[in-house]
């Protein structure tokens, strides 16, 4: 009887946990939707989560049968969601950890470095996380000035002109000399970031190419394999996340990296 009691108490504590969790989960997707103006896959998976939680707090708290009648079928789909989310974990850790692991210390000479875009405002001015990316190539610039910086970013669908403009326009303003930047205005994905940029170094077919390439700390895992894909031996320089949009942007990265596997080839 007393074991009972404490299952039920459990389950009501932990109902609770999960619904204050999913409250959070769903704020967060309002405040950054404030934030961006826009609906994305980033924006939107924390409500997602949110209201998981939601209802399975709602499932502990007041309903005491399984939801699902055959056993069978209930153990498949409990190992399904067990297994999505140890795939989870581990993929979150390795996105948390590698940054600390590949980073461009290691790297020595290099003649070229690689800004990857992440998106500007409607006025042209770049958003948090690119300043923050290009904050560290002018830091990088002026430790190595022989170096040439490739900006590569196309047109999104509500920007006014390619990345590659306004991240050109920004280091040239912190002091960085044209000649020494080179713009790759043609590509939409980390993929084509690499593909398109590779072509403008006109490296040997086959060769591999030493670099080092700035993108925001989340984004590192992703852009190394990637970059190593298109002949690179890549270097990074992690760029931090603005606060506001960090959860968003883990979570966000987790599906992205799946989807990087499987395709982007």
């Amino acid at each position: 009887m007393k074991l009972m009691n404490r299952q039920k108490l459990f389950k009501k504590v932990l109902a609770g946990i999960l619904f204050i969790v999913g409250i959070f989960l769903i704020q967060n997707t309002i405040q950054v939707y404030r934030y961006f103006t826009d609906w994305n896959l980033g924006v939107i998976l924390p409500a997602a989560f949110g209201v998981f939680c939601w209802l399975y707090s709602c499932k502990l708290a007041f309903i005491e049968e399984p939801i699902i009648k055959n056993k069978r079928l209930r153990i498949v789909i409990t190992s399904m969601i067990i297994a999505f989310f140890v795939l989870f974990a581990v993929v979150e850790f390795l996105i948390i950890i590698d940054p600390v692991i590949h980073s461009s210390d290691s790297a020595g000479r290099v003649d070229h470095v690689i800004v990857l875009g992440c998106g500007i405002w409607p006025d042209g001015r770049p958003t948090a996380s690119l300043a923050l990316r290009l904050d560290k190539a002018v830091s990088y610039y002026r430790d190595n000035p022989h170096v040439y910086i490739i900006v590569s970013g196309g047109q999104g669908p509500n920007e006014p002109f390619p990345e590659a403009l306004a991240m050109e326009e920004y280091l040239m303003k912190a002091g960085v000399p044209k000649n020494k930047i080179i713009k790759e205005e043609k590509s939409t994905s980390t993929k084509e970031n690499f593909q398109f940029s590779r072509k403008l170094i006109d490296a040997p077919e086959g060769e591999k190419t030493k670099i080092v390439f700035i993108t925001s700390d989340f984004h590192i895992f992703r852009s190394r394999i990637l970059a190593r894909r298109f002949g690179f031996d890549a270097y990074a320089i992690a760029a931090p996340t603005p606060g506001i949009v960090k959860l968003n942007s883990y979570l966000r990265e987790f599906f992205a990296f799946v989807k990087s596997m499987l395709v982007d080839y």
